[in-house]
C-alpha cells in the first residue's frame, strides 16, 4: 500500500467541517508525516472529541504546535465535571503506528484536556 501524506493543520480543518463542530483552532504550519492508513488517526481523532464534547457547552479550543522533535495536537473543553471515565485502552495501540502517545489531564471544576504528540 502507498503512503499517504498527512498534514495535520488540513486534516484538523476537515474534520471540523464535516462534523460542523464549534472549535476555536490555533494550527501551525508543518505538521507533516506520511502514513500507510490514516483513517486509524481520524477515528481517534473523532473519538476525542466526542469524549469532550459531551462534558462541555461551550467550543473545544483545538490547537497544533510544531517544536523541533514534535508536533503537539491538543484538544481543550471548558467543563465543571471533576471526574471522567477512562479513555479508551485502545488509544495507544492506535497511535503507536504514528509514533504518537496521548496524554489526558484535568484541572478540577475548570477544563479537560487531551494532548497527542507525534514525533517527528
Amino acid at each position: 500500500m502507498e503512503n499517504t501524506r498527512i498534514d495535520l493543520k488540513q486534516l484538523i480543518f476537515l474534520i471540523k467541517e464535516n462534523k460542523g463542530l464549534k472549535a476555536n483552532l490555533i494550527l501551525d504550519e508543518g505538521c507533516v508525516f506520511q502514513t500507510a492508513d490514516p483513517n486509524p488517526l481520524i477515528k481517534v481523532i473523532n473519538y476525542l472529541i466526542n469524549y469532550l464534547e459531551q462534558y462541555t457547552s461551550q467550543p473545544l479550543e483545538i490547537s497544533l504546535d510544531l517544536f523541533p522533535g514534535n508536533c503537539a495536537l491538543t484538544f481543550l473543553a471548558y467543563t465543571r465535571q471533576s471526574v471522567f471515565p477512562s479513555l479508551s485502552a485502545n488509544l495507544s495501540e492506535a497511535l503507536s503506528d504514528y509514533r504518537a502517545t496521548v496524554e489526558f489531564s484535568v484541572q478540577q471544576g475548570k477544563y479537560a484536556q487531551i494532548k497527542i504528540l507525534f514525533e517527528k
